[in-house]
């Protein structure tokens, strides 16, 4: 980053001016989400904050308890898989910049996002928070909404570095991974999010890397994000990652954060002073965190004067959720042209599934936000189709695990208890409230069996739910199912025991298929889903995930074609788990020792999602990249130039609106090493631009690919290589539809 001599100077000054003690305050919570400033000093404290949906509700310094309530109502963004959906820099600046605004209005330094782990297996429970399999995809999408929380005068803390690949014994597994694949898959966004997004933190995840916690991991920390990409920011913690003193104080850990209260008794408090009056850790270890942090906050404008004052729920804030919301949207199937659907033909239309009227904002482990509000699928639909058409609801399925967190005591207090990362315990849970979530009964049939009378069995609610919602769509012009996952699964702390979609959802589907062959599937989760039981049958099928507060009435106009989806998938979607080379070639969750530690071999190396499928010529249900349009497009004219700089080249070619309406088109450029000196994937995204198009409208599209479009990581250099040689590039609408390619020699 851009060095401030000036700013190095008051830094230098006020570090001088500390004692020993308020130092050892500097650097580790004395607040659930507070260090400790020095009022003597005018240091203030850092203030931070939850999350990459929106800012969180606030707590007590010291109690998991929720306080200001009518002042914690916010905006709700996309979650990070939608905002990589829009395939838009622009549009993820934008909410950047909400986001940024929000959390400042707020009182907030620090906004503890964005999320971009590599979505390595579909079972992560967290994988809404992340952005792609792609590094290149995710790290674009990322530095742009880091550019615009930095804007307004917010730290981002990046999180979480690294592999936090999955929930299921987040706290303790320990990834094994070469160098390579660490390099060149996993580490590339957080570089991008650095060096292009100027991050102004970084967040330590839980588990283990090759031994050691990423929070004592000098490798990580200090060789490779310190000294090899010359990051001047600081570490945070993820609440309770830190397990050592000295170890992690001389790894590079900047600040340690947890979920308990007792402050004092952290790593980085009274034993850190007392390794430092020893002399087994030098102050000037001390010396570097503080100062890390104190850049931070000058970079935020906390001491200059001028400080954005922020703003939340601001009417601009609700349009820009809105334009993210219609581009996240993805239009996976639409045979016969049954979308957009025509609200003058459909006098009546059925809309049926849970997920149409649940809501989902106050959920998912810290991503949990107050919304200001939240417009369901099936409000939307009655937003857009107004009086011209009756729409009426069934339930369809039968929820019978609402969300993993039960009870009034917030998850988090005891979140470190269980490796797990199970909660039951931590909120509460008694075991007949367990039995009961486990047999299925919602809180009407637990209330019932305390009244002494029977419940209503699980299969008898299925049937119900079942046949209510098949008579409902015989009697209709048209069928919307909405369906998917909901916050038991996606959410943090827990990964999906299944591929398939729960609630018995196939069965509805093709049921209501059989009954209205004009049925329109929509699916909304944070991960890949098992389409496979319904996909060939449904003649319509769109996915989004989590789209933020704007989500049912974006979705409604898709539906409705007063938005045109421009939407692609940054996640594959497999026929089936095993397909997945986390399942079939590495490991997941993990292979468990005798003495409790459990350990995964990321032996699967590069080839993971697309990389994996299309080099192997493995088959997908829908590709890396894909995604429809109203309208039709066609690519030519394709060349590539070299530039004046020598190590790069500009791709020109040209799109054209083939159809009757305007669409917006993401082209996708691969590039594909011939006779590679080492063992490359058979495409690699390394280039992508969305581009608005008018009917019959054609326009020139030019990409610059530099240097690092054709590097790999070479082990036995310890650097990135770009060999000399014969590359293709291809240019398409997806990983599988690659319309227009050419050679060049680098």
């Amino acid at each position: 980053m851009h060095y401030d001599a000036e700013m190095e100077k008051w830094i230098e000054d006020k570090i001088n001016d500390m004692t020993l003690d308020e130092k050892i305050g500097f650097i580790h919570g004395a607040a659930l989400f507070k260090n400790k400033g020095i009022d003597r000093l005018g240091i203030q404290a850092l203030v931070m904050s939850d999350g990459p949906c929106g800012v969180r509700f606030d707590h007590k310094d010291d109690e998991w308890v929720q306080i200001d309530e009518p002042l914690c109502y916010v905006s709700w963004l996309p979650s990070g898989t939608a905002i990589a959906s829009t395939w838009n820099e622009d549009i993820a600046m934008s909410l950047g910049e909400v986001l940024g605004n929000e959390a400042c209005g707020r009182g907030k330094h620090v906004i503890l996002a964005p999320g971009i782990n590599i979505v390595r297996t579909p079972l992560c429970g967290r994988n809404f928070e992340y952005m792609s399999e792609d590094p290149y995809l995710a790290g674009k999408i990322a530095a742009a909404e880091i550019k615009g929380v930095q804007s307004k005068d917010v730290a981002v803390c990046v999180k979480h570095f690294a592999l936090n690949n999955q929930e299921k014994e987040r706290m303790s597994v320990d990834v094994r991974i070469d160098d390579r694949t660490l390099h060149e898959l996993y580490l590339p966004a957080f570089k991008m999010a650095i060096e292009e997004g100027g991050a102004y933190s970084v967040m330590c995840s839980y588990n283990k890397i090759n031994g050691l916690y990423a929070s004592e991991n000098p490798i990580l920390l200090s060789d490779i994000l310190k000294n090899g990409w010359k990051y001047d920011g600081a570490v945070i913690s993820d609440w309770g990652a830190v397990h050592s003193t000295a170890e992690a104080a001389l790894a590079g850990t900047d600040l340690e954060m947890s979920v308990t209260n007792n402050f004092d008794e952290y790593f980085f408090a009274d034993s850190l002073k007392d390794a430092v009056r020893s002399g087994e850790i030098e102050e000037n270890v001390l010396d570097d965190k503080v100062a890390r942090i104190l850049r931070l906050q000058k970079r935020i404008m906390l001491y200059d004067g001028g400080r954005n004052k922020g703003g939340y729920n601001l009417p601009e804030h609700h349009a820009v959720m809105l334009d993210a919301a219609r581009e996240g949207v993805v239009l996976l199937k639409n045979d016969r042209g049954i979308l957009p659907l025509d609200a003058d033909k459909c006098r009546t239309i059925a809309v049926i599934g849970d997920a149409a009227v649940r809501k989902l904002a106050h959920g998912g482990g810290s991503s949990e936000i107050k919304p200001l509000f939240e417009i369901t699928p099936l409000m939307g639909i009655n937003m857009v189709t107004g009086s011209r058409t009756v729409v009426k609801y069934a339930k369809g399925y039968y929820v019978d695990n609402e969300e993993h967190v039960v009870g009034e005591v917030d998850w988090q207090a005891n979140s470190l208890d269980a490796s797990d990362g199970s909660r039951c315990e931590a909120a509460g849970m008694d075991d007949d409230s367990k039995e009961f979530e486990s047999d299925g009964a919602d809180k009407a049939d637990a209330d019932k069996l305390i009244n002494g009378e029977k419940p209503i069995s699980i299969d008898k609610l299925r049937r119900q739910y079942l046949e209510e919602a098949v008579a409902l769509a015989e009697e209709c012009d048209a069928v919307i199912f909405v369906g998917g996952l909901n916050r038991a699964y996606d959410t943090e702390g827990f990964d999906r025991t299944s591929y398939e979609l729960p609630y018995n959802q196939g069965e509805v589907i093709n049921a209501l298929l059989k009954a209205n062959p004009n049925t329109v599937v929509s699916i909304l989760s944070g991960s890949a889903v098992d389409m496979t039981p319904f996909e060939k049958n449904a003649p319509a099928i769109i996915w989004n995930s989590m789209n933020g507060m704007q989500a049912g009435f974006a979705l409604a106009e898709v539906i409705f074609g007063d938005v045109n989806p421009s939407g692609k998938l940054p996640i594959s979607f497999p026929f089936r788990l095993s397909d997945c080379p986390a399942h079939s070639v590495g490991e997941y969750p993990g292979t468990y020792d005798g003495d409790g530690g459990i350990t995964c071999s990321y032996s699967e190396g590069i080839y993971v999602g697309y990389r994996h499928y299309s080099t192997r010529g493995v088959d997908v249900l829908f590709p890396f990249g894909h995604g429809l349009s109203y309208t039709t497009f066609e690519y030519g004219n394709i060349k590539a130039s070299r530039c004046e700089d020598e190590d790069s080249f500009e791709v020109a070619f040209e799109i054209t609106n083939t159809g009757s309406v305007f669409g917006k088109e993401v082209a996708e450029i691969y590039v594909t090493a011939h006779n590679p000196v080492v063992d490359r994937p058979a495409l690699e995204l390394k280039g992508f631009k969305k581009v608005g198009l008018e009917p019959g409208e054609c326009r020139s599209v030019a990409i610059k690919l530099d240097r690092k479009a054709f590097e790999y990581y070479s082990v036995s250099d310890g650097t990135f290589r770009a060999d000399s040689g014969k590359y293709t590039i291809s240019v398409g609408r997806s990983v599988n539809d690659l319309r227009v390619s050419c050679d060049l020699i680098f």
